[in-house]
């Protein structure tokens, strides 16, 4: 099969990477979506085990159109009862970047009634439509004059973990929340900490990937599920080794606190849904009074309040440099941030650089390497070390 791995702009390369670690082949790195080939057993798999993808897309068939008469004939034509009953519910997504196809939900209608007419010429009858958990969900995609029609084999946006029972403001999104992880290139034995850690996702999925843990329970209804042809045995198998090949690890040290007592009450109430509570550290602390650690890894997302003057903001920005100067030696800090001009009042000088999308804000992911001394300094010892 061919299949579409849908994510956020920025984590292609990651998802690339996992895809591959799965047995996926011909991997094409596409603008937020990477492609590639597989079989059921990956798709499975993928759906399961994949961090830093949002939806995974069977690609069934692509063709040009020039009216909405075209694009009901051609949908009509489609073998819809091989892939669901007539007793069946199904459900039509639609995203059209065209000239000629100005609106969505007018897509989504003309093939709706296209499926419905088949099964209704077929066997007198016609399936029922369900927005919220279908049988079979269809994905449209049209980009001017070309259609392409795939299967959407996740069901929910698989960012939805299951664990996130509490939040506060603008939580950050779970598959963001993995790739910044996985970007940072945290080798899972430093001491890992998220010292504004909100309603703790990010801290969810720090430990999950510690644990060898999939983002998502077994028992999860995927869209792929309710297939017509779904292999309920190799599904089974799949599962069946979540439990038997996850042995128990040793546990590095992860740790989180916020200032906010109402963020910690979420994001206790968070990990512990996720039955990650032996994983995790955390506590109501304001990171500008925490102790000082050595040799540690941090990956933070800093608040920004839209109603502080720019003053404030850029003075928040340089007590945070401050503070990891003087507290946080030989450590490593990875910073996201939406303010692009804030970031730049740290008073440190980024490593690495990513651009990254929160939502809809244009961002940046810095790496910043924290030594005690002038970076100077250290490599001079450094250097007398070798020699």
């Amino acid at each position: 099969m061919k299949i579409i791995a849908k994510t956020l702009e920025g984590l292609e390369d990651i998802l690339a990477e996992e895809l591959r670690q799965l047995g996926a082949e011909e991997v094409i790195i596409l603008k937020r979506a990477v492609s590639f080939t597989g079989n059921n057993e990956i798709l499975y798999r993928g759906n399961l085990w994949l961090r830093t993808c949002l939806k995974l897309l069977v690609f069934v068939r692509e063709f040009p159109v020039t009216d909405e008469q075209g694009l009901y004939n051609e949908i009509k034509k489609m073998p819809w009862e091989s892939w669901m009953d007539v007793d069946e519910t199904f459900a039509i997504d639609s995203v059209v970047n065209s000239t000629l196809f100005r609106h969505s939900n007018y897509i989504s209608l003309k093939t709706k009634d296209a499926i419905a007419d088949r099964f209704r010429e077929k066997y007198g009858r016609r399936p029922n439509v369900d927005t919220l958990h279908p049988t079979l969900r269809v994905n449209m995609h049209i980009r001017e004059n070309i259609v392409t029609v795939s299967l959407d084999s996740s069901g929910q946006s698989l960012h939805m973990r299951g664990y996130r029972k509490s939040q506060v403001e603008a939580p950050l999104n779970e598959v963001l929340a993995a790739g910044l992880v996985m970007l940072s290139d945290w080798d899972k034995k430093r001491t890992f900490i998220d010292p504004m850690c909100g309603s703790g996702t990010l801290l969810c999925e720090t430990a999950l990937l510690a644990a060898g843990k999939p983002p998502h329970p077994t028992n999860r209804q995927f869209g792929f599920t309710r297939w017509k042809h779904f292999d309920e045995v190799l599904w089974k198998q799949i599962c069946d080794q979540v439990t038997e090949n996850t042995p128990s690890k040793e546990k590095p040290y992860i740790m989180g606190f916020d200032i906010s007592e109402r963020a910690i009450s979420s994001a206790k109430e968070n990990i512990a849904a996720a039955g990650l509570s032996d994983w995790i550290d955390i506590r109501t602390e304001d990171f500008f009074f925490q102790e000082g650690l050595d040799n540690a890894h941090l990956v933070f997302n800093p608040p920004y309040d839209a109603r502080l003057k720019e003053k404030d903001i850029m003075m928040f920005y340089q007590h945070i440099g401050d503070k990891l100067k003087l507290s946080f030696s030989n450590c490593t800090a990875w910073i996201l941030s939406g303010h692009l001009e804030a970031i730049k009042h740290l008073g440190l000088r980024p490593g690495r650089r990513i651009k990254l999308l929160n939502g809809s804000i244009p961002s940046v992911f810095c790496r910043y390497d924290l030594y005690s001394g002038s970076k100077k300094a250290k490599w001079q010892q450094s250097d007398e070390k070798n020699q």
